[in-house]
């Protein structure tokens, strides 16, 4: 184990943009995060006993854009608004005005977005592969349905649009389709390759017709012929420790292939398939070429840069972008406007809806933000705080923090904050484990909220850290203690120890050798965690793992061993009388520290996720209440006897003073009252 002791020097603000290239917009296939599962309908006899709240988290967050003209020469630019469900918002880009927002229904996200020969735009959604397509010439939009059809998929990655027909990539069964939107026909053509999940990225050459997908992870890139349906990998071994292969453009002869996490774009001879370029770049992609030279455009470092095709000339055009962003799209219009004669490249630097318009002639450039539609989105991590009074609720992907009132059923909205993987409270103190770059954050419930109120008070990233998803705080020590899922180093996640008065702390790497620290609880004299057996795209053949330790001496842990083999042990709570509680996996589990007693109940046979899919509470009356995948349920402290409040459609779990407890359903959170 390798022990880390750094001083901190700086406190930063909590304020993270999300159109910051590490942030994110960088990391959308993390929708992906593989880790959203599908909330599940309430039945109208569940609704009888549940009130619904309604949203309480809404979000402006443009996952990504694309650029078309209708047949009377209007540019257009189109976004897809993260929401449950997202939204297409069509923009007119002379005036920069919003014309229509059509509902994504069935999606939460999509990434995949493309303009067809004839304007048509076309979008590839989650969680269920629904696509869908406008006619700026006409206005209709459709839904044209599911498109996945391995059982694995839940997500379409990326679309290429050719005359009405689209191809498509998926996630989490890596696979390639295609759909005839004149003829309604629909091919799956499978896998990728054997045991890669996602399909990431994907371009179609019509005159070959031949698709070139980015796989991961780990990444690879393969040729496929669709005459003879041959493929081919042919990514060099240097690029194969990349996650994924994230964005393809075929330029002339020559493929485009963005490698991720690292900023490479790699050069191939789409014939030979031998590499014959690379360059280093922020953006997350290129442009095609432009339409007055040979040359493509990218970001680096917040400024926009040329790439000279004909004399590999690397060009810094000295436009300065907003900070800490990067070009997430980049596309060619021609705008009705004396200040853009003219081709102008227009792109989206971040998430927040703020675009770039450069003008290839004159070199003018103006960086505006334009009014999108909020939406509502997805919940996420719900706790209470220790009067039951208010329950924090954090919005999925995009962010956002809501304080409910239980009292006066009024909630508060923060927005500028990101996805929040863990919470805990110590007094007048939240502190959160925040998403990406497993960030930790301390936020003053006394004062309000700034730009230095949450404060960032760790950062685990530089350890391949990117989901703090342990927490807990000891006020008689005043520390903070953080366990996370890594994502990039080689092994499993790290414990991190946060001194508040010193301002310093101690990253214990790998602390449970190759698996995730998914779940704390602060007992006594003991510190207790559950891990889970899933840590960078791996899965550690030993179960999850049950341990504690003295908050002095980290390094010193006790393993306690349970009668059961389980993938995760989530939601320790400590009950009054002091028995330790958890979920390993669908099983509830009791532990007694005096007697060494463990009992169980099973609850749920099999489980889905990695490391979000229980959470359980101690009742003000004594039972413990808890949600699993949907399911929730009552269990007496005493005989362990379990009765299922609700089958399915509850997730999360936080309860008030009174006894009745809440939870969340997509983006509604509901109450369901308990008779005392």
């Amino acid at each position: 184990m390798r022990r880390k002791f750094l001083t901190l020097l700086v406190i930063l603000p909590l304020f993270l943009s999300f159109g910051q290239t590490k942030g994110f917009a960088e990391n959308e296939g993390d929708y992906e995060n593989e880790f959203e599962s599908k909330d599940e309908e309430i039945t109208e006899n569940e609704k009888s006993k549940a009130t619904l709240l309604g949203p309480q988290v809404f979000q402006t967050s443009a996952l990504t854009s694309a650029a078309g003209t209708n047949d009377q020469g209007i540019p257009y630019m189109y976004f897809v608004m993260h929401g449950t469900p997202s939204a297409l918002a069509v923009v007119d880009l002379n005036s920069n005005e919003l014309v229509n927002t059509y509902t994504l229904s069935n999606s939460t996200s999509a990434w995949g977005l493309d303009v067809d020969e004839d304007g048509t735009v076309w979008v590839g959604g989650t969680t269920d592969g629904n696509v869908y397509s406008y006619n700026p010439n006409t206005w209709e939009f459709r839904d044209h349905g599911n498109k996945l059809t391995l059982p694995k998929d839940t997500a379409i990655q990326d679309i290429d649009a050719v005359d009405g027909v689209i191809f498509g990539s998926t996630a989490y069964g890596g696979s390639l389709f295609k759909y005839d939107s004149h003829m309604d026909e629909l091919v799956n053509f499978g896998q990728v390759l054997y045991r890669k999940e996602f399909a990431k990225s994907i371009a179609y050459d019509q005159e070959k017709d031949t698709l070139y997908i980015g796989v991961g992870s780990k990444a690879d890139l393969v040729k496929f012929d669709l005459k003879t349906k041959k493929k081919t990998a042919f990514l060099p071994e240097e690029y194969k420790d990349d996650k994924y292969v994230r964005d393809i453009r075929l330029i002339g002869n020559e493929l485009y292939a963005r490698m991720d996490p690292s900023n490479r774009l790699v050069v191939f001879d789409k014939e030979t398939l031998e590499k014959v370029d690379e360059m280093e770049l922020n953006s997350r992609t290129v442009s095609l070429v432009s339409p007055n030279e040979d040359a493509i455009y990218y970001s680096k470092h917040n400024s926009l840069y040329k790439y000279d095709l004909i004399n590999k000339e690397h060009i810094g055009l000295g436009v300065p972008l907003l900070m800490g962003t990067e070009m997430l799209t980049l596309d060619f219009v021609e705008l009705n406007d004396e200040n853009y004669p003219g081709f102008t490249l227009v792109g989206l630097i971040d998430n927040a809806g703020n675009i770039l318009k450069y003008n290839l002639e004159t070199g003018y450039y103006e960086i505006t933000k334009l009014e999108l539609p909020p939406q509502p989105v997805t919940l996420y991590t719900m706790i209470h705080d220790e009067k039951r009074e208010n329950i924090f609720i954090n919005g999925y992907m995009s962010g956002g923090l809501a304080i409910y009132n239980t009292n006066t059923n009024q909630s508060v909205l923060h927005q500028n904050i990101s996805q929040i993987e863990s919470m805990t409270i110590m007094g007048d103190k939240l502190y959160i484990g925040a998403y990406p770059k497993s960030r930790v954050l301390e936020l003053d419930l006394t004062k309000p909220w700034s730009a230095l109120n949450p404060r960032e008070i760790m950062r685990l990233g530089e350890y391949g850290q990117e989901r703090s998803t342990a927490i807990t705080a000891l006020p008689k020590l005043n520390k903070v203690f953080v366990g996370t899922y890594p994502e990039t180093s080689l092994g499993g996640g790290a414990l991190a120890v946060y001194d508040l008065k010193e301002d310093k702390y101690e990253v214990y790497e790998n602390y449970i050798y190759n698996q995730s620290l998914v779940s704390f609880l602060h007992h006594k004299e003991f510190i207790y965690g559950g891990t889970s057996i899933h840590a960078n795209y791996q899965v550690n053949e030993r179960g999850a793992r049950f341990f504690r330790f003295r908050p002095d001496f980290p390094e010193e842990k006790e393993y306690i061993h349970l009668p059961l083999h389980a993938s995760m042990i989530t939601s320790l709570i400590a009950d009054k009388e002091g028995t330790i509680w958890g979920m390993a996996d669908g099983t509830l589990v009791s532990y007694n520290p005096d007697t060494k007693e463990i009992r169980t109940k099973q609850i749920l046979e099999l489980i889905s996720g990695r490391f979000r899919n229980a959470k359980i509470i101690e009742g003000i009356d004594g039972n413990i209440y808890g949600t699993v995948e949907g399911k929730l349920f009552k269990a007496d402290r005493k005989t362990m006897e379990v009765e299922t409040l609700m089958e399915e459609g509850a997730y999360e779990l936080a309860q008030d003073s009174k006894g009745d407890l809440y939870f969340r359903n997509q983006a509604d959170l509901w109450k369901y009252e308990i008779n005392q």
